[in-house]
């Protein structure tokens, strides 16, 4: 490997957590011979076919074999699969590489029937001969988005290796899961899911090789299509992919329009749009790990209750099992008869009930679920065609093989047993990596033995000890029958934060069905566990839509659950970062997602837990969460965070509407319903690192308190004019759509800063202490007048649970010359009516009355809007509103 002059280090957010990356790990190959087209291109319905040799210009050793053997024959298929998507696949010609199953348990390939035409598409294809390099073109503006020019193709069975040039300082957004500013900087970005606290740019949960740019104003993207482990390194004038297997696999977007959001669209038409959330799941939501018994559970509800904070739903962590096993109940603590009544009781009081399950079983022949998936022979092999055991919370563990043919049978009985049992309204999937808290089968042979000493709990010398034992327990079991790789130690070692690929993790030798090596799926485990929950659930009740939140995801999983960002740290630093976290979910098609707040491990602060639940309150899966090593931080406990949670979450709840036509949108579109400012202002490059205010859709603007002490905040205005939520004053009008103007907000502590962009349409509801009784409120209009005194919204309606919607209402508003029309679909016969329209800005000050029909009704004025009080519009067909 040629070597860079120059070493980054990554300071973290929080002190300590340093990250060093050696020279090495950011070099490129510059010695690699890399390839030469080798015969002839072919012109093909899809586009073209290049073959490929390695170009070894006679030199033997140079550049072979570095970190894996060398692929001598390769093939590129160019496939333009529509106006703004290019398919760019660099493959083994004997094709023995693995690739991401084609099956929802993988990436379901799309199946094209016509291919973009030369004159239509935006995309354009350019390459060399010797050695082979290539463009991608966006041919709008003739941009190079990729570009591989003298940079080298390493292509081997274990180490694949491609570069693209970059701008300078290029804004660069994605490739995840990752613990890391939204804008990416020079670093390294390991796609291996681990289980691990969130640490600052290591990797984490997930596995996301996808990121867009914003270059003079437009926006681009590009997704590698690869389960395998890698290093991606974003540093100045480059991108470098460092893989330890499978093929080049990529796909490249370019919307005509340049904006970000149809990128989100014309990238979720690839990986699958959104879920569609019920109305439920857009309220708030409790959980603690270490409610030590129900009665705990309760006091917590009740909490809520009298201090007179929304409390949508209650969950239950691991502490409700016996002796932590799925399916189980702790009979002293959790016993089942009390479980499936505080499901009742939360039902009878409007509100919900969710539980977590894990996919690791407990090797016990006496625990029924062992026994059956033992008969259907349902788990993970070991290379000698044993099943491994790993260790878990239940001790030593079994794991589901998702892609063995007996699984989804297995799964889905354990599943909706268990829910028509207990009665929940969904299930929380987590530790599905998978976490294993050894190194190999360490329990193989050990049957029947319970819980067992967590490994942090052994002195270093146990510790040590124990970890050699592993170790050579794992090599001694050595590769499946007839493989030729190193799957336990690669020569290029990513950058993975557990160091062996098989710590804490099930071992990378492990098979599953049809001899397949985790090495090769390992970043699969999660989402295919997600696909097949979310089955069992729907096979259950195929009228209402399933509720999954899944900690481990991969490209696509947004279809199928909602995310939130793990096990993060009640430290202001953490609060900071959690709205880029949400952010880049945003990106990647999963736009039900969150954060932990007030943090999960460590103790929060009445400050720090206050500022976490005005922001958290908006989160689009809204959730308090700690653990059981961490005092209480129920959000009544403390009086500023009381009144400051029941004034956000009744914020939320007013914009209840709003966020669930946002979710129908994502659903059907793929925009996210949190957004960066510089995806909806890609022109205004001052945004491009601000990560610390974000939009809700285009209309709502929030700038948090996210710093320890401060009551103001620096907030970013771009050009228009922008209310005040709760005063409806105008606090900038922007004028130079071309400027951002800095604002110093003032910010109290039970205070955050919410503002309504001119020229929207807002429709509400009034807040109460439950979802169901907030929706069942007329809705209000809040029209916010631009500078031209017009305003558009939209409004999306239909029953608030049904997987499958038989009728529902699209409805859009428009304000222009004083006149208000409501146009589109009116389906849902159901719908509340508008109670109220409340009109803001300087032209609302000369309004008097309304006219609707013949009959006309006088305005009541406030200090900054007038306000249509006591009607009662329909919404079951259009209407027109005259304001005088």
């Amino acid at each position: 490997m040629a070597k860079v002059s120059f070493i980054f280090v990554a300071i973290a957010l929080i002190t300590g957590n340093v990250l060093c990356q050696t020279d090495a790990t950011y070099a490129v190959s510059s010695s690699a011979p890399g390839y030469k087209i080798n015969g002839h291109v072919k012109n093909t319905e899809a586009g073209l076919q290049i073959p490929l040799t390695f170009n070894s210009n006679g030199h033997k050793k140079t550049g072979v074999d570095t970190f894996g053997k060398t692929i001598k024959d390769l093939v590129v298929d160019v496939e333009y699969e529509t106006e703004e998507r290019l398919h760019v696949k660099i493959s083994d010609k004997a094709k023995k590489q693995y690739l991401v199953p084609d099956s929802p348990l993988g990436f379901e390939r799309p199946q094209i029937k016509h291919y973009a035409s030369s004159k239509n598409r935006n995309l354009d294809f350019q390459y060399t001969a010797k050695p082979f390099s290539f463009k991608v073109v966006r041919k709008s503006d003739k941009v190079a988005i990729f570009d591989t020019s003298n940079l080298p193709l390493v292509f081997e069975d274990q180490y694949l290796e491609l570069s693209t040039k970059l701008p300078n300082d290029a804004n660069i957004y994605g490739f995840g899961e990752v613990t890391a500013p939204f804008r990416r900087t020079t670093n390294v970005t390991t796609l291996w899911a681990r289980d691990n606290a969130d640490d600052f740019y290591r990797n984490i949960y997930g596995s996301h090789p996808y990121y867009q740019e914003v270059r003079d104003g437009k926006a681009h993207g590009a997704l590698l299509m690869s389960a395998h482990g890698m290093d991606v390194i974003t540093t100045e004038g480059r991108i470098t992919y460092k893989i330890i297997g499978g093929i080049l696999d990529f796909y490249f977007f370019a919307p005509k329009s340049g904006t970000p959001n149809d990128l989100s669209i014309a990238y979720t038409d690839l990986v699958g749009k959104p879920m569609m959330p019920s109305h439920w799941m857009l309220g708030w939501h409790h959980c603690r790990y270490g409610y030590h018994n129900i009665d705990e559970v309760e006091t917590v509800i009740k909490g809520y209750k009298d201090a007179k904070i929304p409390l949508q739903t209650a969950w239950v962590d691991i502490d409700y099992m016996d002796q932590t096993k799925d399916f189980t109940f702790d009979n002293v603590n959790f016993p089942q008869d009390r479980m499936i009544a505080l499901g009742e009781q939360l039902h009878k009081d409007g509100q919900n009930y969710v539980v977590m399950v894990d996919p690791a079983i407990s090797a016990n022949t006496t625990y029924e679920p062992y026994v059956r998936g033992t008969e259907m022979d349902v788990w993970i092999k070991n290379a000698d065609g044993t099943d491994f055991i790993g260790e878990v919370w239940p001790g030593f563990t079994t794991f589901p093989d998702w892609w063995h043919p007996n699984a989804t049978e297995y799964w889905s009985k354990e599943i909706i047993d268990f829910v028509d049992l207990l009665g929940v309204d969904g299930l929380w999937v987590d530790m599905n990596e998978p976490a294993s808290f050894c190194l190999g089968s360490c329990g193989s042979g050990r049957i029947d033995e319970g819980n067992q000493p967590y490994r942090w709990t052994y002195t270093q010398e146990e510790q040590d000890k124990n970890h050699t034992l592993w170790e050579e327990a794992l090599i001694k079991m050595g590769n499946p029958p007839g493989e030729k790789r190193n799957l336990l130690y690669p020569k290029y070692a990513i950058n993975n934060g557990a160091g062996n690929l098989s710590e804490f993790t099930v071992a990378t030798t492990a098979l599953h069905y049809g001899d397949i090596p985790h090495y090769d799926i390992h970043n699969l485990y999660g989402h295919a566990e997600g696909y097949i929950t979310r089955n069992a659930l729907i096979k259950r009740n195929k009228k209402v839509r399933p509720f999954i939140l899944t900690r481990s995801s991969f490209i696509g999983s947004g279809k199928d659950v909602g995310h939130w960002t793990g096990d993060n740290h009640s430290y202001w630093s953490y609060l900071k970062n959690s709205l880029a976290n949400i952010l880049n979910f945003q990106m990647f098609g999963v736009s039900y997602s969150g954060a932990d707040v007030c943090g999960f491990n460590a103790n929060t602060t009445e400050e720090l837990c206050t500022r976490w639940m005005e922001i958290g309150a908006f989160y689009p899966f809204a959730r308090n969460h700690n653990n059981n090593a961490a005092n209480d931080q129920n959000p009544y406990q403390w009086e500023d965070t009381a009144e400051a949670s029941r004034i956000a979450i009744n914020a939320r709840y007013e914009m209840l509407p709003y966020y669930y036509t946002l979710f129908e949108e994502s659903n059907r579109l793929g925009t996210g319903v949190w957004r960066p400012l510089i995806f909806e202002y890609p022109s205004y490059e001052e945004l491009a690192s601000n990560d610390l205010q974000t939009l809700v859709g285009s209309d709502i603007l929030l700038s948090p308190v996210l710093d320890e002490g401060e009551t103001t905040v620096e907030a970013q205005f771009p050009g228009g004019t922008w209310y005040d939520w709760y005063t409806h004053e105008v606090t900038v009008d922007n004028k130079s759509n071309k400027k951002v103007k800095t604002v110093t907000l003032d910010a109290p502590i039970t205070h955050i800063p919410i503002h309504i962009r001119g020229g929207a349409i807002i429709p509400t509801k009034t807040p109460k202490y439950t979802v169901g009784e907030t929706y069942a409120t007329p809705y209000n209009l809040v029209i916010a007048l631009d500078n031209k005194n017009q305003a558009t919204g939209r409004l999306y309606i239909d029953d608030g649970e049904s997987l499958n919607v038989k009728s529902s209402s699209d409805i859009t508003f428009t304000y222009k010359n004083g006149q208000l029309k409501a146009s589109g679909k009116f389906d849902y016969k159901k719908a509340e009516k508008i109670g109220s329209i409340t009109i803001i800005g300087k032209a609302a000050s000369k309004l008097q009355k309304a006219q609707i029909g013949k009959k006309s009704t006088k305005l009541t004025r406030g200090d900054n809007d007038v306000t249509l009080e006591g009607v009662s519009i329909d919404l079951t067909k259009s209407f027109n509103i005259q304001f005088k």
